[in-house]
């Protein structure tokens, strides 16, 4: 399975046995007359082209850092919530209730606005 990477778009040659499972995923749309498969990069899709074929090294990196994020979002919303802190100078006037900190947390890192790795920037 030949892959490729442009601008959050993967684009994959497939074998006609890889075709029938990428059909089934409804994920990705193929272009007839170039004779490939493409699809916008999210967790799910790299996910299932990983366990059916494997990734390129780039998609791989991106596959890990969304994993990254993902597990350090769940950290933040398993945490206690005592120990729920700003990771950031929020701009509100008010003091933010511990849930609405945790949701600001946890939205500044899947946006990739704080590093998922918990130190402040």
């Amino acid at each position: 399975m030949q892959q490729k990477i442009d601008n959050g778009i993967i684009f994959v040659k497939a074998s006609k046995e890889e075709e029938a499972v990428i059909k089934t995923w409804r994920m990705m749309k193929k272009d007839k007359d170039k004779g490939y498969w493409y699809g916008e990069i999210t967790r799910p899709l790299l996910e299932n082209l990983q366990r059916n074929g494997g990734l390129i090294p780039p998609a791989k990196a991106i596959l890990k850092e969304m994993l990254t994020v993902q597990a350090a979002v769940d950290a933040e919303r398993l945490k206690p919530d005592k120990e729920i802190k700003p990771r950031y100078k929020y701009p509100v006037k008010a003091k933010l209730f511990t849930h609405q900190t945790r949701a600001a947390n946890m939205a500044l890192m899947v946006f990739g606005i704080l590093p998922p790795d918990g130190r402040k920037e």
